[in-house]
């Protein structure tokens, strides 16, 4: 599992640039602002299925009640991108505060984690 360096970008935004997704696994930080995004890019010729774990399926929060949550499941098309997020550090932060992603495939699959700064 490797840790993804999450880039900063703002309203003029960013220059993304994707790293190759590990076999095992990614993690990137995920702070109280909840403003991180996974951008990932597909340059293989198949789907692939990217999977962002949730920590716990439910969490209670002022004033909304419970809110369930599952692990969130995106297929990937051949040749596409894709951004998923924001992230409920409640529900898929882990103990160190990251989020955990993993991939049914990795081959030609290139991955980043960016984080949109206050307005």
């Amino acid at each position: 599992m490797a840790t993804l360096t999450v880039q900063n970008f703002d309203k003029d935004g960013l220059d993304v640039t994707h790293a190759s997704a590990a076999g095992g696994g990614d993690v990137f930080a995920n702070d109280a602002t909840q403003r991180t995004f996974l951008s990932a890019k597909n340059g293989s010729g198949g789907a692939i299925v990217i999977t962002i774990t949730a920590q716990t399926t439910s969490v209670t929060v002022a004033p909304f009640g419970t809110l369930a949550q599952a692990n969130i499941t995106f297929s990937l098309g051949a040749g596409e991108d894709c951004i998923i997020g924001p992230f409920n550090n409640k529900l898929f932060n882990n103990s160190s505060n990251q989020v955990a992603v993993t991939y049914d495939g990795v081959t030609s699959l290139t991955v980043a984690a960016c984080k949109l700064l206050a307005p």
